[in-house]
């Protein structure tokens, strides 16, 4: 029940982007709406659900097979089939309705080699339509093999690419932000680049409100996507996080959306991937369990998925990041770092 609660809590929050990396951007009252999803058709076929597409694709292929039934016809129509002329040679042979025509169609679309119905050289269109339906053929299947194969290739958030969490807690003497990220799919390992944005509604100093204002999160350098790893924002003056303290995160509303792009090193294609963490998301106080564990048996390491979204709470100054070098600076605590917890065995 707790559970339930909290998933149509966190459903009713409104959001940029869900957690899932969609843009929840909803555009209204576009002029010219049809022409210009029909002038970019590509992302419009690409972007469209599968409930759409494939009756699309169904559509547009039996309309192929309507048109090129009706030029074999006009052709069979033109060369007198239909005159009952004693020593006819016969256009296409083989036909007695309309039925036979649309078959004729679907031969010739889908090149599976004609059977009992075919058309013969005394045609004198069948060039012409042929030679169209090679053109028609090649546009069909690879503008639809294209989109199918795009869509196949967009990575999902259901691969658990990100945790489901953002924590803040002491680093080096430092706040931090840290997510967690793992690919194991090996869909960015190629020049991968990971960016943090922090999108806040702002006033500027002459009073105008600037809403949804982004800001980008300086990341420190995370290394390799090997096993999972730490994206880590330090909070420093240059911070929007410079002023927010524990108090301000639970009454503060703001999104922090966290985007991994890079290439597969199994195929090489380009792959974005991206989430967000509204501020209730966030964790004051904790950090994440280790997830990575030595095995004897394999002569390697392997991760434990159970552990990857695992928090544990240590000790953690409520006191914003400029009030926390303040104090520091007064009283001249050296740098020092986070312990690990054993309540995370």
């Amino acid at each position: 029940m707790f559970r339930r609660c909290i998933r149509q809590y966190h459903e009713g929050d409104i959001r940029i982007m869900n957690k899932r990396g969609r843009l929840n951007l909803h555009l209204i009252k576009i002029p010219e709406k049809s022409i210009r999803y029909a002038s970019d058709l590509w992302n419009t076929l690409v972007n469209m659900k599968w409930r759409w597409l494939l009756p699309v694709i169904a559509l547009v292929n039996v309309a192929a097979y309507l048109v090129f039934a009706l030029l074999f016809l006009l052709d069979a129509w033109v060369s007198g089939d239909f005159d009952d002329e004693p020593g006819h040679r016969m256009c296409v042979t083989g036909m007695h309705n309309f039925t036979s025509y649309f078959m004729l169609g679907i031969e010739t679309i889908t090149t599976t080699g004609y059977g009992y119905f075919h058309p013969t050289e005394f045609c004198y269109l069948v060039f012409v339509i042929l030679t169209c339906s090679t053109m028609v053929t090649f546009f069909i299947d690879g503008a639809f093999m294209s989109v199918v194969y795009a869509k196949f290739g967009r990575v999902k958030y259901q691969h658990s690419l990100f945790s489901r969490k953002a924590v803040i807690n002491l680093r080096n003497g430092k706040l931090c932000l840290i997510v967690r990220i793992n690919d194991s799919l090996l869909k960015h390992w190629i020049d991968n680049t990971v960016k943090m944005f922090m999108v806040v509604n702002r006033t500027s100093p002459e009073g105008e409100v600037l809403p949804n204002f982004i800001t980008e999160l300086e990341v420190e350098p995370y290394g390799m996507l090997f096993w999972p790893i730490e994206i880590i924002h330090a909070i420093t003056s240059s911070s929007p996080f410079w002023e927010i303290s524990a108090k301000d995160l639970m009454i503060s509303q703001f999104e922090v959306i966290t985007i991994i792009s890079g290439s597969s090193i199994q195929t090489g294609q380009l792959t974005r991937t991206q989430t967000s963490y509204l501020s209730e998301e966030i964790l004051w106080g904790y950090r994440f369990c280790p997830c990575l564990e030595d095995n004897t048996i394999k002569s390697g390491y392997i991760v434990n998925r159970k552990s990857f979204n695992a928090t544990v709470s240590v000790e953690t100054p409520l006191c914003s990041a400029s009030v926390l070098a303040k104090l520091q600076k007064e009283i001249g605590v050296p740098n020092r770092r986070n312990s690990l917890d054993d309540n995370c065995s």
